[in-house]
């Protein structure tokens, strides 16, 4: 299992780059100063990233392709940065950085909806939601998936990251499970399982990095389907069978949504898991309901007829699988049966 990402080299004080298979902005300004013998830290290169982006004209920090070349003259110079030990104010300046970070902000409506609920509910201390903003980016661009993906992952499995869900069996915001060749085994928690549960955010989405590399996930420049995202932490060995409307070899009983025609008498497939997924998220973030059901309709082309009926079941759906977590914090619109309940999904995931 590798332990850490490699940074791409760069020439010395490179004017630009070519980017290579696996590349972020993130580590391509990282390179950028090493070269000169200057060190920036995570924030730093996160906020210089920002400034690439929008100097090259990249709508998405996160999505930047092998053979795109990337020019770095919107950086401050090796010398300024170490003059002053961090960013010069000018690469911080409310005018530039703020506006690029609202509009990252705007790009993942999901993911930022479901951070601003993990802080409303404690999950996450409002002091640690913008390193949880930077950790999830982060692997984002590491592995290629769409930080509103990973948070309708992890609305799923612990109502939206809360670090203590668990089912007595399976623990934390992505559900590590016990027991020998599971998830908690791959990140150093084979006999104490349970011990993720009393991690941070923070603490625990270091755990989901070690256990993406264990499990061999792409590297970025490889778009990251939801599905792909999903089966990575549910059943890796899944993602074998690539048809979309093949049942996939997922053991056990999960949650109702996430069957064909949310029956469980009905197979899993990759069609089901994403139409399950996008409709799972909109119940519990109202307030992206609309944009939602677009991408219900855009992302698996839904028939009108079915992404209507998706729609108009929100106000009273019951029954489509798990709607709360371990720690007994579901939304207030679930039964005190389902806030019993991760979301059914417990056989086979990390």
């Amino acid at each position: 299992m590798n332990t850490e990402l490699s940074l791409p080299q760069t020439a010395p004080g490179a004017a630009s780059v070519t980017v290579r298979r696996g590349d972020t902005l993130v580590g391509l300004v990282k390179a950028h100063y090493r070269g000169q013998g200057v060190t920036v830290d995570d924030r730093q290169a996160f906020l210089m990233a920002l400034r690439v982006a929008k100097g090259n004209g990249i709508s998405d920090a996160a999505r930047i392709q092998p053979g795109q070349t990337v020019r770095f003259d919107a950086l401050p110079a090796a010398t300024e940065l170490a003059s002053r030990g961090g960013v010069p104010a000018a690469a911080a300046a409310a005018p530039a950085s703020t506006a690029d970070v609202l509009a990252a902000r705007q790009s993942n409506p999901v993911f930022e909806r479901t951070l601003a609920r993990a802080v409303e509910r404690g999950f996450v201390p409002a002091a640690d939601a913008d390193a949880v903003r930077e950790r999830v980016d982060r692997m984002a661009q590491a592995y290629g998936f769409d930080p509103d993906d990973f948070a309708r992952v992890v609305l799923i499995e612990s109502d939206g990251m809360n670090p203590g869900a668990t089912n007595g069996k399976c623990h934390g915001i992505i559900q590590f499970c016990g027991g020998p060749g599971r998830g908690a085994a791959s990140v150093g928690f084979a006999n104490n399982a349970q011990d993720i549960g009393k991690l941070s955010v923070l603490q625990q989405l270091d755990l989901v990095d070690r256990y993406f590399q264990d499990v061999g996930m792409p590297r970025a420049g490889t778009r990251m389907s939801l599905d792909d995202l999903y089966l990575s932490v549910l059943t890796p060995a899944a993602r074998a069978t690539r048809t979309a409307d093949a049942p996939l070899p997922i053991p056990g009983t999960q949650a109702r949504v996430l069957y064909e025609g949310g029956q469980r008498d009905a197979p899993i497939t990759r069609r089901s898991i994403t139409q399950g997924l996008l409709r799972y998220a909109q119940e519990r973030l109202t307030d992206v309901a609309t944009q939602v059901t677009s991408q219900i309709s855009s992302a698996t082309q839904v028939p009108s007829q079915m992404v209507s009926q998706v729609s108009a079941s929100l106000t009273g759906a019951s029954g489509t699988g798990g709607t709360g977590t371990g720690a007994g914090s579901g939304s207030g619109s679930a039964s005190p049966a389902q806030r019993q309940l991760i979301a059914a999904n417990l056989v086979e995931k990390p």
